[in-house]
């Protein structure tokens, strides 16, 4: 008995340390591989460096390990001893396994086409999500077996006519070029990207960083007697060490459109973005955008460009750095509503500090003609909405934005277009005399304090990105009562006005208080004169060169280059679509964007 037991001991100790190899080789591998390809699917992007990667292995190790002793806790507990070619086997299949079926997940969230499903009615999205789901697991269990089954075979080949040591030594040579590919393949990757000469043959560490930031729907109206009152003091100290003014928009003030507009410079008619839906009814995505965006020209130059949930980037670009596309919040918003749960604050208490009113979950019971529904439904929607949605993106920017340090960050908030749509009768009374006193203190104040929860979120951006890095802060569009009221949408009472925001401070601008003149087809030639790049002749904008200091025009001089749409070899699927679409024109209905 007790030769039997050490026996057993033994073979758990070789197992352990087979665990141990096991779980060190495929962290290596996974990492090497990432730092090689990338992490890339339809919802983000993101272009692993060394700091990314390390952190990486670790972490990876760390679950490998617990994955292999969950696997062989069964011997363990049966003091069963088996063979060295078992042990491996049995780690072999359960690592390869779960690695090909994570991966194969992460690549399908979200489902990407199968949209006709949907349309003909054989298939809801839930069903197709589910469908799919089943499917990833069991191509990785059947892939994680056959490649499992090939390692076997390999094993048993090497174990048969190779000694000991001689495996040993494979081993440590295949570690070391798992080393080797953990640090070249990121290196590699990054040269890909840089296929256009800088015009100064400089380097990116030499030149200027630039955060464009997107506030949807900001007006001056709004901001401008908050900021007076010292209620926002984050876009005080931007307008204090900088200029602003308003930025014009144009007809018809669509927000894909506009943003689009803002990301490439070009018109809508060249960019391909003219409203939430092509002509077939597709909520319009970033394969239908035919222009190439100021993300896609940073990256062609060799710098690292950071997205966080701009308007259309879905499905999102390969970039050096990364991109979080403008649907990953669908994927959170559910997690991050749990998550505040956990935290002991529900989200629709987290809710009550906009205003005075209480919200009744269970509003759905009431016909949709009666004022409680309507007043309950405009919390639940466009304030919940815009709330978990500008809370997901600027957590993400939070966490990234540091770990990056991107040459290019574009930033993108969306609440305060939501909640000036609906609560806008609240604070213009004038317009609207048929508010009572009782609902004018209920709500009244929801539009201001989501400017105040703004101001925060813009609070953190900016440390985040520290003082070197200039910032462009601008909205699409600003906002005015809506006179003739939609008899299906009473509620919807705020409308797009054609006066939006710029402001603009950095080491790279100057102070000059209120300047007019900017419209949105400025923003992408300036941004990318700040950054010292060539303005293309496609732009149909101008470089906004009075707010640049005149020592950084002359160390980067505007230059005008032809275009970059051949040089960046863009592919345009103007009919492509999801099996989000449906939920997202659900959305799109509810907020009256589209019939």
């Amino acid at each position: 008995m007790s030769h039997v037991t050490q026996t057993s001991d033994a073979s758990a100790r070789n197992a352990a340390s087979e665990v141990a190899v096991f779980a060190a080789a495929f962290a290596l591998l996974v990492a090497a591989v990432l730092g090689a390809l990338g992490l890339r699917t339809s919802g983000f992007t993101f272009s692993l460096a060394i700091r990314q990667l390390l952190p990486l292995v670790l972490l990876s190790f760390v679950a490998y390990l617990v994955l292999g002793f969950i696997v062989l806790i069964p011997g363990f507990r049966r003091r069963r001893a088996r063979t060295g070619v078992q042990t491996q086997s049995r780690l072999a299949f359960a690592m390869t396994t779960v690695t090909l079926w994570a991966f194969l997940t992460v690549s399908f969230l979200p489902v990407k086409g199968s949209e006709t499903f949907v349309r003909a009615g054989t298939l809801t999205t839930f069903q197709l999500n589910m469908l799919g789901l089943a499917g990833v697991f069991v191509i990785g269990l059947l892939a994680g077996w056959l490649v499992s089954f090939l390692l076997l075979r390999l094993l048993r080949a090497l174990h048969g006519t190779m000694t000991a040591k001689t495996l040993r030594l494979l081993g440590f040579g295949l570690a070391g070029l798992a080393v080797i590919a953990l640090f070249v393949g990121p290196t590699l990757r990054a040269r890909g990207y840089s296929h256009l000469p800088l015009p100064d043959h400089g380097t990116w560490d030499e030149r200027p960083r630039l955060a464009l930031v997107g506030v949807d729907g900001c007006d001056w109206e709004m901001l401008g007697p908050l900021v007076e009152a010292g209620e926002l003091p984050n876009f005080a100290r931007l307008m204090e060490r900088g200029s602003y003014g308003p930025l014009l928009s144009m007809d018809p003030m669509v927000s894909p459109r506009i943003w689009t507009t803002i990301a490439t410079g070009e018109m809508p008619e060249e960019h391909g973005i003219v409203g939430f839906t092509n002509a077939a009814g597709v909520p319009v995505n970033a394969r239908m955008r035919r222009s190439p965006a100021l993300w896609e020209i940073v990256s062609a130059y060799g710098g690292v460009a950071a997205v966080n949930g701009w308007y259309v980037t879905w499905p999102t670009d390969d970039v050096r750095g990364y991109m979080v596309s403008d649907r990953v919040h669908s994927l959170l918003r559910g997690a991050t509503q749990i998550w505040h749960s956990i935290e002991g604050e529900p989200t629709n208490e987290r809710l009550a500090r906009f205003g005075e009113f209480t919200f009744d979950s269970g509003y759905k019971r009431f016909p949709k003609s009666e004022t409680a529904y309507q007043q309950n439904r405009i919390v639940d929607e466009p304030l919940r909405w815009g709330y978990l949605r500008d809370t997901i993106y600027g957590r993400l920017s939070h966490e990234l934005l540091p770990r990056y340090e991107p040459d290019l960050a574009l930033v993108y908030f969306r609440g305060v277009d939501f909640v000036q749509h609906f609560f806008w009768q609240y604070t213009d009374r004038a317009e609207f005399p048929g508010v009572t006193d009782e609902q004018a203190v209920e709500y009244g104040e929801v539009i201001a304090n989501y400017y105040r929860y703004q101001d925060g979120l813009l609070g953190r951006l900016l440390d985040d990105l520290g003082d070197e890095v200039n910032i462009l802060l601008v909205s699409d569009h600003g906002f005015t009562a809506r006179i003739h009221l939609d008899p299906n949408m009473p509620e919807l009472t705020g409308t797009h006005d054609r006066r939006g925001v710029i402001i603009a401070a950095g080491p790279d601008l100057r102070s000059l208080g209120f300047v007019e003149g900017a419209t949105i087809l400025d923003v992408a030639p300036t941004s990318l004169a700040v950054l010292g790049l060539p303005v293309t002749g496609t732009m149909d904008g101008r470089v906004l060169s009075e707010l640049l200091e005149p020592e950084h025009l002359e160390r980067h001089p505007t230059q005008i280059v032809e275009g970059y749409g051949a040089a960046l070899g863009r592919s345009v699927e103007t009919e492509s679509g999801s099996s989000m679409d449906e939920s997202i024109k659900e959305q799109l209905r509810s907020l009256g964007y589209i019939q």
